[in-house]
């Protein structure tokens, strides 16, 4: 029996069941942790051998390479919706239309995007980045190679979508946890042999679209009716875009406005800098994906009970705003308060010296972001993809403008203050519309307020100039409070027993 046949017994309740919800969190995590590894092995041998030039190509070309999903015109995330509500809603029948729509829509996109870009690469190369004169080559290479991979990119975003709506994140992180350990070991077996940047990152772009065909093959075999009767229908793509294109917008605003400030720095400063910045912020939004990896899997369940049972709605959206504080508070404290050590052991004095102040910005941001993270699913969940792109663009040139003088009167802390300042708005904005959408977890956003006050200000004392030891017991301290407060007011009482049940089981298994 395929998952959709499965799904269809009991709608609601087979998508969303606590033990099926809970096995694909440690899925999607075991996705996140095991490339987070790989990365730290291979960042600084890859800084140490190719040099702060090549090194910066290098963290461009991965963001370039995410940046480039948001062309997927909102197709994966509309597609993990409505083929989710669909299945639970026993209409199997119109999935065939519904799934080739948005198949042949995006790969025409896909085409499209790879043609523009192969063209466009050496003006990008010329005009608009700062590269030195003896990289333009390789520089045009990697671009070139770039605008090959983009169409198996989106569409594999597109792919995915279906398996993340049928709840296969198990197949869907064997496939992103092969693909993300070769996006960061794969240079390295490259470098015996060459430095050119055009030659790593063609083996990476062979990654990319290897992952992409495997989540192919496994979907086709999960649907399988669907293979068999895929077709275009124009009133699908109409309900696909009714969705869709706002989440196009939002992802095309969102990544431009957080990843300006890289591109501007290599820009106005110099490309050699620009890796001094992408380190420390990659090494801290590494624990995006680990909130990520919850969000995925409460996004369909939430589109599903915000019809079925808004009751049960609410409680999914604490359970994802509590892990937050339980996941990621205390891995952005221990960042925030031994930011330059962790630099310095990693990558030595000058990553200290100029990353530390930064990663520290970036980490209390991190953990802002991370429960704009939670609201946003909900926002997007209950049928309101439109409000956080309307609020991009009012942010916009105001973000743009604040960043050029940040940037020109403060170098990169100038730059890592105004990003900051971004996120706290979206993150307020974001608040705001969770109570709106959901009035049931109103008074729960409103009880929470102060305590998520006192996490922010918690953070406050490891930015002065204190010495290891008084920053390490302070830490000590911090953390012992957070265990205490999680126990007490973050765990609810039901979940409390359980735990308690299964600290108890653990010794007997053993």
């Amino acid at each position: 029996m395929n998952a959709a046949q499965s799904a269809a017994r009991s709608p609601a309740a087979a998508l969303t069941r606590r033990g099926l919800l809970a096995r694909n969190v440690v899925w999607n995590l075991a996705g996140v942790i095991l490339p987070l590894l790989a990365a730290l092995v291979a960042v600084p041998v890859l800084t140490a051998t190719l040099g702060d030039a090549r090194f910066g190509l290098l963290s461009l070309s991965w963001i370039f390479i995410g940046y480039f999903t948001i062309f997927d015109f909102g197709l994966g995330l509309a597609l993990t919706k409505l083929v989710s509500a669909r299945i639970a809603e026993a209409r199997q029948a119109s999935l065939p239309a519904l799934i080739g729509t948005a198949f042949i829509f995006a790969g025409g996109l896909a085409i499209a995007s790879g043609c523009a870009v192969w063209q466009l690469a050496p003006w990008l190369i010329g005009s608009v980045m700062k590269i030195p004169a003896d990289l333009h080559r390789e520089a045009l290479g990697v671009l070139r190679v770039l605008a090959v991979s983009i169409p198996f990119v989106i569409l594999g975003t597109v792919v995915r979508g279906v398996l993340e709506a049928l709840q296969r994140f198990d197949i869907v992180n064997i496939v992103r946890v092969a693909s993300g350990l070769y996006l960061f070991l794969g240079p390295l077996l490259f470098l015996p042999y060459t430095h050119d940047m055009a030659v790593l990152i063609g083996a990476l772009a062979a990654g990319k679209i290897a992952s992409t065909l495997v989540f192919a093959a496994v979907c086709w075999q999960q649907l399988p009716d669907v293979r068999r009767q895929l077709r275009w229908e124009t009133p699908e793509l109409q309900q696909l875009f009714r969705f869709g294109g706002w989440i196009t917008l939002g992802n095309i605003l969102g990544p431009l406005l957080s990843y300006t400030d890289h591109f501007m720095i290599g820009a106005l400063v110099s490309l050699q800098l620009v890796g001094y910045y992408v380190v420390p912020y990659q090494m801290v939004t590494k624990l995006w994906p680990v909130i990520a990896a919850v969000v995925a899997v409460l996004f369909p369940a939430l589109s599903i009970q915000l019809l079925h049972d808004r009751s049960r709605a609410r409680t999914l959206f604490l359970v994802g705003m509590k892990a937050v504080v339980v996941l990621i508070a205390p891995a952005a404290l221990l960042l925030t308060a031994f930011a330059g050590d962790l630099l310095g052991l990693w990558l030595g004095a000058g990553h200290a010296r100029i990353g530390g102040p930064l990663l520290q910005i970036f980490s209390i941001g991190v953990l802002v972001n991370s429960f704009s993270f939670v609201t946003l699913a909900l926002v997007q969940a209950a049928g309101r993809p439109d409000w956080v792109p309307k609020l991009f663009m009012v942010e916009m040139p105001l973000y743009l403008a604040g960043l050029y003088l940040a940037i020109s009167g403060g170098g990169l802390q100038g730059a890592a203050l105004i990003w900051l300042a971004k996120i706290v708005v979206d993150f307020l904005f974001l608040l705001w519309a969770s109570a709106r959408v959901l009035p049931e977890a109103a008074a729960d956003l409103r009880r929470a307020t102060p305590g998520f006050a006192l996490l922010f200000v918690s953070f406050l004392p490891f930015l002065l100039p204190l010495g290891l030891l008084p920053r390490a017991a302070l830490a000590a301290v911090w953390l012992l409070a957070w265990v205490l407060l999680v126990w007490l007011r973050v765990l609810g009482r039901e979940e409390r027993l359980q735990l308690r049940r299964r600290l108890r089981a653990a010794p007997a298994a053993g």
